[in-house]
């Protein structure tokens, strides 16, 4: 039988901590309903599940991007929220990369990167240029300094989306279907800096639709549906053992459209 143990967190302080979250629209809609989940510094938190499920909501509500209506939202023991100086404090230290890659389409990919440290730390500019052509270095792209968002291709716009947040240097990053506006052929360079950054022991929340990623990348699995956490575990359990019967029907629809 297969050990669902947290073993990996171990020793290691709770980041992210959700608590009862609940998340209603004007509209009526309820797209998160009591959930509860945490993150280990260090960790990598793939979140599943099919489409509507509340996981994009989730991580808009731990950036402050979305307030919640009831719970509480934890990062590092202080709690998140979407106004004031303490909400911008603490986003400060969440990266967050969307599905849209939200680059300025007038600014070069150097000032794209430098834009963060440059506008919010008050960096000076030969500072900002360094940190932002370190990294981009990191995701591959050192000689696309100079170009323009549009002279790059959908994979390279990624990256540098995931450069620019990386640029605030922050302890956990948020990433929101990052792949899925990516033709096949770019999604595995996004994917691999995704992985170097979980090797460097970044703390990741990630939805995404790209399960072997999440079976061999993550180091904990949620499944989500309905705007409830169906279940939750290591990812060799969660992929070959499922203990809800909604779960493996969501993978085996997976692995049939994949």
């Amino acid at each position: 039988m297969i050990n669902d143990d947290r073993v990996h967190a171990q020793g290691r302080p709770q980041l992210i901590s959700i608590e009862n979250v609940t998340r209603r629209y004007p509209n009526g809609v309820t797209a998160l309903r009591g959930v509860s989940m945490v993150a280990y510094e260090g960790e990598v938190v793939c979140i599943i599940g099919p489409s509507g499920s509340g996981k994009s909501t989730l991580l808009r509500c731990v950036n402050g991007l979305e307030p919640i209506d009831s719970g509480r939202i934890l990062f590092d023991g202080r709690t998140v929220g979407v106004k004031g100086r303490p909400a911008r404090e603490i986003r400060r230290h969440i990266g967050m990369v969307f599905q849209s890659f939200e680059l300025f389409p007038h600014m070069s990919v150097l000032a794209n990167v430098g834009e963060g440290p440059r506008t919010v730390l008050r960096l000076p500019k030969q500072e900002v240029e360094q940190r932002a052509q370190t990294l981009l270095e990191r995701v591959g792209l050192a000689d696309k300094a100079t170009s323009l968002p549009a002279q790059l291709s959908g994979g390279q716009q990624q990256r540098v989306a995931i450069a620019r947040a990386l640029a605030m240097e922050p302890r956990a990053m948020l990433f929101d279907e990052a792949t899925s506006a990516l033709d096949p052929e770019n999604i595995g360079e996004v994917l691999s800096v995704m992985q170097a950054l979980a090797q460097d022991g970044m703390t990741m929340l990630v939805v995404t639709h790209e399960m072997e990623f999440a079976r061999t990348v993550a180091d904990w699995v949620v499944v989500m549906d309905d705007g409830l956490i169906l279940e939750e575990g290591r990812p060799e359990r969660v992929f070959e053992d499922p203990r809800l019967a909604r779960t493996g029907e969501f993978l085996s629809r997976v692995r049939k459209t994949s």
